[in-house]
């Protein structure tokens, strides 16, 4: 009759150590000194912490633009119109998904999307609001 697995006697968990006494080789992380990540610049901070607050902002206009929209409608008015909201929100939904990239890279596609981000924005204060 065999004892219960919860019985049976466990051999000891050991570490085997190394028969020599250097550590073992360490592996580059990249193919070159290239591949590294950098640190960011300044002009890259000051890029994205200018691309952030124009998304944050621009998102806040929208759901500033979502609530007059439905206190005009209330009121019996006729507010800044069903198709100024949606394309605000969906504006600022670009500006957000752009600016999460331009946050999490650290190179070109980094810089890229802050541009974008400061285009998006721009553009569509440009083309509802002053157009």
């Amino acid at each position: 009759m065999r004892t219960p697995a919860s019985q049976r006697p466990r051999p000891p968990r050991t570490r085997r150590l190394p028969e020599s006494s250097e550590p073992p080789p360490q592996r580059p992380r990249g193919r070159h000194s290239l591949s590294r990540p950098q640190p960011p610049s300044r002009a890259g901070s000051a890029l994205r912490g200018l691309s952030g607050a124009l998304a944050a902002g621009f998102l806040l206009l929208a759901l500033v633009l979502v609530v007059v929209q439905f206190w005009a409608t209330n009121q019996g008015q006729e507010g800044p119109g069903l198709a100024a909201v949606i394309a605000q929100l969906v504006a600022s939904l670009i500006a957000l998904v752009l600016q999460a990239i331009a946050d999490r890279r650290n190179d070109a596609r980094g810089g890229l999307a802050a541009c974008g981000v400061i285009v998006v924005v721009l553009g569509s204060l440009w083309f509802w609001w002053w157009a």
